[in-house]
């Protein structure tokens, strides 16, 4: 290395040291990815394929006891279960801020359910139709809302012309057509283990995911995933059943990026 370089490194090493810091505080997950695979994952041969609907087998099993970290639950089984989509939104809750935030209302939960995935799946997930779209996330819940369009018009976000407003509204009829309730979820991924966990914390906006496990009750917690039949949007919504919109999925296999996680 040419000594002037080397002194010029030297000279800006704290420097560098920091916004080496800040890169890994603001975008863990490209540095995780760069390492996570090779030692917790192993050759997947397969190609994930979208799913155009989600698989899934309604059982009845034994609660069983998981524990992660210093908090015991009980699971109730309640669904096999399995999908490939594509990530719309991610909400990790167990960073620093988060856990700062949040934990001293929901340091259980998040123990148990450290970030949310909001995926799409069927036509929804076809790269040319997931562009079209932008995501939301919160409390838990994500919702699907088109690019180029003005949800919200007020006097501080009010159209600044006719023109803009066409332009809106024809972006919404040209994106809104794609967006359907059954190729949508929300999922709660409790990982089953510590490769499951590394893995999910890798996920990206855009990633071809696959996610495998049981649709689970956390009864101690008052949180129901109910079976899979009783999981549609509308049935939350018009028939006010008690499952919420959100799948608790105990997650015992991960597909990501041509590895697999168990």
């Amino acid at each position: 290395m040419n000594f002037n370089l080397r002194k010029k490194i030297r000279r800006y090493q704290k420097q560098i040291i920091f916004i080496f810091l800040v890169l890994l505080f603001l975008f863990p997950a490209y540095f995780k990815r760069a390492i996570y695979p090779y030692l917790y994952g192993k050759k997947y041969e397969g190609r994930l394929e979208i799913s155009q609907r989600d698989f899934f087998e309604d059982v009845k099993g034994n609660p069983f006891y998981f524990s992660r970290g210093k908090y015991t639950y009980i699971l109730e089984p309640k669904t096999n279960y399995a999908v490939t989509g594509r990530v719309g939104i991610l909400d990790h809750y167990d960073t620093l801020w988060n856990k700062f935030f949040r934990g001293q209302f929901q340091g259980a939960y998040i123990n148990l359910v450290p970030r949310d995935i909001f995926l799409v799946i069927g036509q929804m997930a076809e790269k040319e139709v997931f562009n079209k779209f932008k995501f939301e996330h919160e409390e838990r819940l994500g919702r699907v809302l088109c690019k180029g369009v003005k949800y919200r018009t007020s006097f501080m976000s009010a159209y600044k012309n006719q023109e803009e407003a066409e332009k809106s509204q024809a972006n919404f009829r040209e994106c809104h057509q794609y967006i359907k309730q059954e190729e949508q979820n929300n999922y709660h991924p409790i990982p089953a283990t510590e490769r499951i966990n590394k893995a999910l914390s890798m996920l990206l906006p855009g990633d071809l995911v696959y996610l495998e496990g049981i649709l689970v009750d956390v009864p101690q917690m008052r949180l129901n995933t109910g079976t899979r039949k009783e999981q549609y949007h509308e049935n939350m919504i018009v028939n006010g059943m008690a499952p919420g919109m959100c799948f608790i999925l105990y997650t015992t296999k991960v597909i990501l990026n041509g590895r697999v996680y168990e």
